[in-house]
């Protein structure tokens, strides 16, 4: 046994309860310490003989830390928040391949991702919110942006609608209006200037903007 121990340990018809009394043989005491900041279990083994070995495994994960969102998902929605809402973050995220920690669970391997998960995840790990972003880039609420404009609220929707101004949703039903540049549209007669053709006129005068931007570079 002494020369050979592999061979005696791995043979198939060799029963557990034999292992074991195998070991009692060789072992004198062993002794675990458990690390749980380092994730790892360490094993002092002393041999009958004196002999002492060390050995580490990683601790196996709980049930939380299996259902966890991993951290490169969270770093993948905080970016993403900076120019999609909760509902388009999960439909980028689904459509990657990428699933909620949830799917680790039994039976929740289909599981994906919902404007509701993304907006737990945002709250959970104290991500900034949309509307906080867009706040710091200088966007204006709708009353903000009809005290700007000189306008009603039903006019800004409109304008909005046909891109005269600019909105930035931050849910699927709220969104905020970028500032007004040094040129602000005012309200005009839509029977002898539609919106239509404003918006057309705006979208050329843009467009040459940056041509003439790019040829200067």
């Amino acid at each position: 046994m002494t020369a050979d121990f592999k061979t005696v340990w791995h043979d198939p018809t060799l029963p557990n309860r034999e292992r074991k009394r195998l070991l009692a043989y060789l072992v004198e005491d062993v002794t675990l310490l458990k690390f749980q900041a380092e994730g790892e279990t360490r094993i002092h083994i002393r041999f009958r003989g004196g002999k002492t070995e060390t050995l580490i495994t990683q601790n196996p994960k709980t049930s939380a830390q299996h259902v966890k969102t991993r951290p490169e998902v969270v770093e993948l929605v905080d970016k993403l928040l900076d120019d999609h809402i909760c509902a388009e973050i999960a439909d980028i995220l689904n459509a990657r391949g990428i699933r909620p920690g949830g799917s680790a669970r039994r039976g929740k391997a289909d599981a994906r991702f919902t404007d509701l998960r993304v907006i737990y995840l945002v709250k959970q790990y104290g991500l900034r919110s949309r509307y906080d972003r867009l706040r710091e880039r200088g966007m204006l609420t709708k009353a903000e942006a009809c005290a700007k404009l000189g306008i009603t609220e039903c006019t800004l929707v409109r304008w909005a609608k046909y891109g005269i101004v600019k909105r930035h949703a931050y849910n699927g039903y709220i969104g905020l209006y970028e500032l007004p540049g040094p040129h602000v549209p005012a309200k005009q007669c839509s029977r002898w200037n539609q919106l239509a053709h404003r918006a057309e006129a705006i979208r050329r005068l843009n467009s040459s903007k940056c041509s003439i931007s790019r040829k200067g570079l």
